[in-house]
């Protein structure tokens, strides 16, 4: 007889509700959750793949170890005691920052790694840390870090409520929303908003899955957003709409947003961007004559040239219209937990040190990815010989990603905290695998700051691991315990070390802080048993979320910054303006080159970077292609579904092509994180559809010089017939099928 288990989709900050129907240890299915309190029964193709996950022969589930050149399985003991004394030897010898760790973006779903980060980075003691976020989202946390106090409090889109929406750099109907519209089926807001008739724009240079559900699609070139924003915000105080509204009185820096955009012309911003001077000014009227109107931009104007200036100048004309922190605009969920008020660590800073190679300041304790690769490399003090990887592929997730792993085979020491032997993995010398994703338990503990509403939910765990088995909590503990015991220099230090990993492993678990999390925060119940509040206990007696309230005002109040202003235009987001100014609206003609075309990436709903083994979601048709217009076509001489070389500074990729007019001309784009065509991986499925990595031709050297983000869009590339000329198969691939499609 079945049962079903409700549970939270783990694999993007969407969060749709599953109901997992299984029998003994066997799943049968996974369906949307009709109840769940957020999505509605509403999933993307993605959740069903977790089925596939759970049964993957290629997943690991014992430690494995690098024995010339063969891996070995090898015990949990062993493999702990290994890690260890090998990592603290390093530290020991060389010091502290000859061991770095990264953290890859799947650990912002796990509730146990999540509740590791800050242990780790205490106790490890080492500056050398690095995240995916440098990738894809720094210069958001950068921005609300200087203009709001906190590099977390994000900035939500209140859909249900706003009468204009203008996006930018953004797939909706395929990424189900981000920090737009947790909850899957975004495109049915979008709908939504123009049947109560207001409107919605999208600007991007590919006319993308979402562009027909909105009023009108503009293309703009490459890593020009910023100039685009600034020809808004010049308009809307040109046209005397320009209003701080509630927040008058707690606004600093507004004097100095109309001077510092003086020296932009505005026919000059629509020549550099290819929309028009008289469209750029009508959108800002009508943007800041609209009774709510909301400004949104995601991974599009992070991961490029000016990713800082982006998303500064967003919020910028968020504020100036008034529509901050109001119902219809830009406003901020208040969570069940209080991460932010908690963890002080958490807030941000920035620049109090740099990476020893090229300079490059941390921002929130961490430097840019992009660097890694040199900071191996580079002999002298400070250089890193061990590595702790967690939950990550850096080999296909970093520019240069082939420079890395030519770089993590000169590494003394590597461990990889991952369930699979991967492009990134396989550079290590242990890898120690975490338990399936239906045998630990799942809170959003980080997601939630993404919410659209105020609600929670608990997902306990549904199957038992194959003994022992450990979760990524319990594999990250003990291996800081092994590192600090053995790294200390005297008896007391070793027995606080143990006393440490005795807490964390037997004492403090998820559920006891999470427990506390939710009793101690803003709904909480605290210790009283008669008084209504979020507890654990309640969380699990509703399986399909509690819902809490729609979002409310918070400002004032809810700012971290000192004096409890809203700051509009921090000095370190000013100074940038002249570098674009120069790299756009110089006057110098742009010298030739044989990279004449630019690449952007673009999603599938199908995949996720570690998504690729779940066979229901590769099957089928090849899904990573080049998209590029009919005219840079022809002037190739390329054929539509024929393979091409795509090359750049970095290096070159072979690649299926299709001819579209949905690009704008002059620019290019491919899928992101594919690529698994380096030997040595158990990756049966992914290998059968390998795809080409565009990280292979984006350039670790260059990246926002503002936030430190790595630039994956923008990048000038040339692209030719390949000289086989084979050709591809001529069937379509549905690479953005609704879920309705997928099932059938």
């Amino acid at each position: 007889m079945s049962n079903t288990h409700f549970r939270t989709c783990h694999l993007c900050e969407t969060m749709c509700g599953i109901a997992v129907e299984y029998e003994g240890d066997q799943i049968l299915s996974i369906k949307g959750d009709v109840y769940d309190v957020l999505s509605r029964g509403n999933i993307c193709p993605k959740a069903t793949g977790l089925q596939d996950v759970h049964t993957d022969p290629d997943r690991l589930r014992k430690p494995i170890k690098k024995i010339n050149g063969e891996w070995l399985e090898i015990s949990w003991k062993d493999a702990f005691q290994e890690v260890g004394s090998r990592l603290a030897e390093i530290q020991r010898r060389d010091g502290m920052n000859a061991v770095a760790s990264y953290e890859g973006r799947s650990t912002a779903h796990n509730l146990g790694c999540l509740l590791m980060v800050d242990p780790l980075r205490r106790f490890m003691g080492t500056e050398n840390i690095y995240t995916a976020s440098t990738v894809d989202q720094q210069p958001h946390n950068f921005v609300w870090y200087f203009m709001l106090g906190h590099q977390f409090m994000a900035t939500i889109p209140n859909l249900d409520r706003t009468d204009y929406y203008l996006m930018l750099g953004t797939n909706p109907k395929v990424t189900n929303g981000a920090q737009m519209a947790t909850g899957a089926n975004t495109y049915k807001k979008l709908q939504a908003i123009r049947k109560r008739g207001g409107k919605v724009l999208l600007i991007d240079p590919r006319r993308n899955e979402t562009a027909p559900y909105c009023d009108e699609h503009h293309f703009i070139k490459p890593a020009t957003d910023a100039l685009l924003l600034i020809g808004l915000i010049k308009t809307v105080f040109a046209k005397g709409l320009a209003t701080p509204g509630r927040l008058k009185n707690h606004i600093t820096g507004w004097e100095k947003i109309e001077p510092a955009i003086s020296e932009f012309d505005l026919e000059e911003i629509a020549n550099a961007t290819g929309i028009g001077a008289a469209d750029i000014e009508r959108i800002a009227i009508e943007f800041a004559s609209a009774k709510s109107a909301i400004c949104y931009g995601r991974t599009g104007l992070s991961m490029q040239e000016f990713g800082g200036l982006c998303n500064w100048l967003m919020q910028v004309l968020n504020v100036v219209t008034g529509n901050m922190d109001e119902p219809g605009g830009m406003m901020f969920p208040k969570t069940a937990i209080d991460t932010f008020s908690v963890l002080e660590s958490v807030k941000g800073n920035y620049g109090r040190y740099h990476s020893r190679v090229s300079g490059r300041p941390e921002f929130a304790d961490e430097l840019p990815v992009s660097v890694l690769a040199e900071e191996i490399m580079t002999p002298g003090k400070g250089q890193i010989k061990g590595l702790i990887a967690i939950a990550g592929n850096p080999a296909l997730a970093m520019p240069n990603g082939k420079l890395l792993e030519e770089a993590l085979d000169q590494l003394e020491f590597m461990v990889s905290i991952d369930p699979y032997l991967n492009e990134t993995s396989r550079h290590a010398d242990i890898i120690l695998p975490a338990v399936g994703p239906f045998e630990k338990s799942h809170y959003d503990l980080f997601y939630h700051t993404y919410d659209t509403i105020n609600w929670a939910k608990y997902s306990p765990a549904l199957f038992k691991p194959e003994a022992p088995g450990y979760t990524d909590y319990e594999i990250i503990a003990e291996v800081l315990r092994q590192v600090v015991v053995k790294r200390a220099s005297n008896p007391l230090k070793k027995l606080f070390a143990q006393s440490l990993g005795w807490l964390l492993l037997k004492t403090i678990t998820p559920e006891l802080i999470l427990d506390l999390g939710l009793r101690f925060g803003p709904y909480g119940k605290g210790l009283n048993p008669f008084k209504e509040g979020l507890s654990l206990k309640k969380l699990k007696e509703n399986p399909h979320g509690v819902f809490i309230s729609k979002l409310q005002r918070s400002l004032p109040e809810g700012l971290f910054t000192k004096d409890k202003k809203l700051h509009l235009a921090p000095e370190i987001l000013l100074s940038d303006l002249p570098r674009l100014k120069q790299r756009w609206l110089s006057g110098e003609p742009e010298k030739p080159s044989e990279f004449d075309l630019l690449i952007v990436s673009r999603n599938t709903n199908r995949t996720l970077g570690w998504m690729h083994n779940s066979l229901r979601l590769v099957k089928g048709k090849e899904t990573c292609t080049l998209l590029i217009h009919p005219d840079d076509a022809s002037r190739r001489k390329i054929i539509d579904n024929t393979y091409v070389t795509v090359s750049s500074v970095t290096g070159s990729i072979e690649v299926l092509v299709k001819i579209s007019d949905v690009m704008m001309p002059g620019v290019v784009s491919m899928p992101h994180l594919w690529g698994h065509t380096r030997p040595g991986t158990r990756l049966s499925v992914a290998n059968a559809h390998p795809g080409a990595s565009m990280n292979d031709i984006t350039n670790e050297k260059v990246m926002d010089e503002l936030t430190g983000n790595a630039v994956v869009n923008g990048v000038p590339v040339k692209v030719e017939a390949s000289k086989d000329a084979r050709v591809g198969d001529t069937t379509p691939a549905h690479e953005n099928e609704t879920i309705e499609e997928f099932i059938a």
